[in-house]
């Protein structure tokens, strides 16, 4: 699981960063905060973002933080983040600089933003952008191509290359006087020459004119482009540049829930198939080539709709804190440090180690780890868009991207089985004999604590679905449990009008224990998926609740849960261990701070009860 020497990793976790300044810039907003942890970050990165109040508060949304690159970066000092505090002169902060437009409910409210508020800070985030000399060996200068909003990672960019000397040419578009937001605040000391769409500054046109007249003069053979703005001018600049022979980094967009590679949602093309995860292989990438490239944009938020309504979902007071000593839990022969999981395919401890680096293992969120499910063959997931936004929660089509068996075993498994806990590995097959090739290669297999079997999938023998199925369960346990000495745990969905009858199946074939639920159907803009998120909760509740009455086996209970109340609440329903999901995507440390709450919760219980038995 290690990760590449030169990476520089982002702090563990979130953390609150008060707002120094917040003032308008044309149609835009330019607001500033103040980073007591760093590090700073490198040109092109971005940040997951979200108020400490009033998030959520417009019918639930915006319910995910809103993906921002850096404009500007500067030291501060520690003085001035901690003005109450003890000042530590061996160690400054920085001071972070967003240029925003407000275009749905996250936006909005990040353009509201006053001076003294505190905002959830995830990140520095994703690559930087290269070098020129990284890009092509005979670089002798850089051609910065922005548009709209898409001019700030190439702000702080160009500054960068001015303190190395590197000769450089800036060229900017913009669609009308209002949007030219942002070109006094950032760009007020360089010369730029300027293109807009209605011709009230500089070219009347699109700014690729600027560059395609660039690119025919001498500068076509030693300089190399980096570019971010709206898709068609990414496109266009992509085109001169491969006409040319132009070296070129593109700073790319996608809806993003998460940041850290856990989600899967911000997938773009790959040239050769298959499908990058924009936050930790870009956002910058190559304009031309194949291969993953290095670094760069602003990736957007996942939906630009608007609603009405609050809910402080699992936002803890402060940062990370330690965790209070817990109680170990029994859970199908594993003893566990506390009974909080996390639920498959939301949280990706191979990426989260290339962010966050040696601070995870240190802190795992998790008392287990579920893998994301594998298949016996490699898909590469669905195409873009997977994912929107809802109020409270999210719809996702991600499609069970994964390297399939083989892969995981070469690859996933040995960096897995340097994780402080034990491993869960979620399977999924369309058949039988599928499903026992994979049982049986990782019954071979050290490390594997247990197996967890996604039913939600066609038969394709029966075309049923497998998990909707009483006699399809109970038929699929029974050929899998000679199979394996391992716990097996029955995911299943909650699309079904008896989830009891299904989880009795289970326990009759042999399942050691079942979890539930997962992502109920829905759809929402162009998205047609799984809705999680608390929009779930009262469901999950309701399913485990008439499991736990059906069955004798342990139940994994999961579904909207973002802190101890939920968690709670789940486990009077008669779950023994609780899975965190979506709220990771959301807070990375969401499983340490729930157990941390729950630990708390039950002595204050404990007390309670003593108190009153002494009375």
């Amino acid at each position: 699981m290690s990760e590449p020497p030169d990476r520089r990793t982002a702090p563990w976790g979130r953390r609150l960063c008060p707002v120094a300044e917040s003032r308008a810039s044309g149609a835009y907003r330019v607001f500033s905060l103040l980073d007591a942890a760093g590090p700073a970050p490198e040109p092109g990165q971005f940040y997951m973002l979200a108020t400490r109040s009033h998030w959520e508060q417009r019918g639930g949304r915006p319910f995910l933080p809103r993906a921002l690159s850096v404009a500007d970066a500067a030291p501060a000092p520690r003085s001035s983040l901690e003005p109450h505090g003890e000042p530590d002169l061996d160690r400054d902060g920085v001071r972070l600089d967003f240029l925003i437009e407000g275009v749905g409910p996250g936006t909005d409210r990040l353009c509201e933003l006053e001076e003294g508020e505190r905002v959830w800070v995830n990140g520095p985030l994703g690559n930087g952008f290269s070098s020129p000399r990284e890009l092509s060996e005979d670089a002798a200068g850089a051609i910065l191509v922005g548009g709209g909003i898409g001019i700030a990672p190439l702000a702080l960019w160009r500054k960068r290359l001015a303190a190395r000397n590197v000769p450089t040419r800036v060229l900017l578009g913009f669609r009308d006087a209002a949007h030219c937001g942002g070109l006094d605040d950032l760009f007020a000391c360089c010369e730029v020459a300027l293109a807009s769409d209605d011709g009230h500054i500089g070219h009347h046109g699109y700014v690729t004119d600027l560059l395609a007249a660039m690119l025919e003069g001498d500068d076509a053979g030693t300089a190399v482009v980096y570019a971010c703005g709206p898709p068609q001018m990414l496109d266009a600049v992509q085109a001169l540049c491969a006409s040319q022979g132009v070296a070129a980094e593109l700073a790319m967009e996608s809806p993003m829930a998460c940041g850290y590679g856990a989600c899967y949602g911000c997938a773009v093309p790959k040239p050769d198939g298959g499908y990058l995860r924009l936050c930790i292989d870009g956002p910058v990438i190559p304009a031309h080539g194949g291969g993953l490239g290095p670094p760069g944009r602003k990736p957007v938020s996942p939906s630009r709709r608007e609603p009405e309504r609050p809910r402080q979902c699992g936002f803890s007071k402060g940062g990370p804190q330690p965790l209070a000593p817990q109680r170990p839990t029994e859970f199908c022969g594993l003893e566990l440090a506390h009974p909080v999981i996390n639920a498959s395919g939301t949280f990706d401890a191979i990426a989260a180690r290339r962010v966050y680096g040696d601070a995870l293992l240190d802190d795992f969120p998790f008392a287990a780890f579920v893998s994301k499910t594998i298949t016996l063959e490699p898909r590469a997931g669905n195409a873009p868009q997977r994912i929107w936004e809802t109020p409270s929660g999210m719809i996702n089509s991600i499609g069970l991207p994964n390297k399939g068996l083989d892969g995981f075993l070469a690859e996933d498994l040995p960096q897995l089985g340097e994780l402080p806990v034990p491993l869960i590995v979620s399977v999924m097959a369309t058949g039988h004999e599928d499903f026992a090739r994979m049982v049986s290669a990782l019954e071979e297999r050290e490390g594997v604590a247990a197996l967890e079997l996604n039913v939600s999938c066609p038969n394709v023998h029966s075309g049923l679905i497998v998990g909707e199925q009483p006699s399809e369960t109970i038929a699929l346990l029974e050929a899998l449990r000679p199979l394996t000495r391992r716990p097996l745990i029955a995911k299943l969905t909650p699309n079904v009008a008896d989830p009891a009858a299904v989880a009795v199946a289970a326990e009759e074939g042999g399942a050691d224990a079942v979890s539930l639920i997962n992502t109920v159907k829905a759809s929402g803009g162009p998205v047609t998926g799984g809705l999680s998120g608390p929009a779930v909760r009262p469901m999950a509740i309701a399913q485990v609740r008439a499991v736990a009455a059906a069955v004798e086996i342990p139940i994994v209970g999961m579904g909207g849960v973002c802190d101890s109340a939920d968690a709670a609440e789940m486990l009077a329903a008669g779950a023994a261990l609780v899975a965190v999901g979506t709220e990771n995507f959301r807070d990375p440390r969401a499983g340490s701070r729930i157990a941390r709450e729950l630990s708390e919760r039950s002595e204050r219980s404990l007390t309670l009860n003593l108190d009153s038995r002494s009375r």
